[in-house]
């Protein structure tokens, strides 16, 4: 149940700060407020670093390296 947590959040949070999804998509695919919608960064606050190293740590565990090469990109465009 904690890792379906987990991976809820950072996949939600991955989704928004790339574009794949909007809030509004976000929370509509969980059955609207309070359905259970979660983020591993609050949505109106932006990642920091350790943020993105943390969500890059998660993806390399699942094996999603497509996605820790955004996160990447992400990361050196704030540096």
């Amino acid at each position: 149940m904690i890792d379906n947590f987990i991976d809820k959040g950072i996949v939600n949070t991955f989704n928004l700060i790339t574009g794949k999804s909007t809030y509004e998509e976000i929370i509509a695919e969980s059955n609207g407020p309070g359905g259970g919608t979660i983020f591993f960064v609050f949505p109106e606050d932006e990642p920091d670093n350790e943020d993105l190293d943390t969500m890059i740590d998660y993806f390399v565990e699942t094996e999603e390296y497509e996605k820790c090469a955004v996160l990447t990109k992400l990361k050196n465009n704030d540096e």
